[in-house]
């Protein structure tokens, strides 16, 4: 083991770090979920208050646009890169990159493909949760169901209706994403539990703070 390790760089030893304990800690998200432990304590944490929403334009102060709204970049629209899940997906896959990479290639070359590797992954799987979720709060899924549910916020919902924020909560036996607004003098924070008060409209919560 010491001689295997020894061979390596003082790079790629970094890279193997890195990209060894990213795979790790994904492996162990992944085993969660699919014992329906779902991955909304790790996504909420501080880091996806600097989620930014790719819409073609409509953004408003906290860079989050209409997910619905029918502009040719609309797909992306509320596609959250910045979550713990897309950061440990760009440090797992740059950092096997950039090893692999480095081994053929000088420590610059190896870092740029790294990186655009990773980014890559973090875009897809965005993308691939986007559109999964999506698929569990659409169909026949009553949002007024939801009125008196308790919920976790995903995304910070503005206070007194300045903006539209996301929940994640149980609906209908399905865990489902779903925006939200309130009247609540301050804003709530990603991880903040509330609770469903009305609709704002077809597809919009009203919730507040669970006291």
């Amino acid at each position: 083991m010491a001689e295997w390790w020894g061979s390596y760089t003082a790079f790629q030893q970094v890279m193997f770090i890195i990209a060894s304990t990213a795979t790790i800690i994904m492996i162990i998200f992944l085993i969660l979920m699919l014992f329906g432990i779902h991955g909304e304590e790790f996504d909420g944490a501080d880091v996806s208050s600097f989620d930014h929403d790719l819409s073609g334009d409509d953004l408003d102060a906290s860079g989050q646009g209409d997910l619905f709204n029918d502009e040719p970049l609309s797909a992306f629209s509320g596609l959250r890169l910045l979550t713990l899940r897309g950061i440990l997906a760009f440090l797992s896959v740059g950092g096997w990159v950039a090893l692999l990479m480095n081994t053929s290639a000088g420590i610059f070359w190896s870092i740029f493909v790294g990186i655009l590797s990773g980014a890559t992954a973090s875009f897809l799987l965005a993308l691939a949760f986007k559109q999964a979720m999506r698929l569990e709060s659409v169909g026949n899924v009553q949002y007024v169901n939801a009125i008196g549910k308790k919920g976790s916020v995903y995304i910070k919902i503005p206070a007194n209706f300045a903006g539209k924020g996301k929940i994640n909560l149980t609906l209908q036996e399905r865990f489902v994403e779903v925006d939200a607004m309130t009247n609540d003098e301050s804003d709530l924070k990603p991880g903040t539990s509330v609770i469903v008060t009305g609709l704002k409209d077809e597809t919009t919560l009203i919730v507040k703070k669970d006291s």
